[in-house]
């Protein structure tokens, strides 16, 4: 997985980018993985999940952890 920063001058937030393992997969693998994303995008659109977390709650969450 990888988060994309918005491109500069441009309405849209930052992104997730799944992307395929390094290792070498076999085609059934593959295809489960490809299947699982599609999947889980379609859940989160369907049932409309909002992921943020505001910036205050992860500067607490950083202090907690250091």
């Amino acid at each position: 997985m990888r988060f994309k920063p918005p491109p500069p001058n441009s309405s849209i937030g930052w992104r997730v980018e799944f992307r395929s393992m390094e290792v070498q997969m076999t085609e059934f693998e593959n295809a489960a993985y490809v299947v699982f994303i599609v999947l889980l995008t379609r859940v989160i659109l369907t049932f409309q999940l909002n992921f943020l977390i505001p910036v205050s709650k992860v500067d607490d969450n950083l202090s907690k952890a250091q």
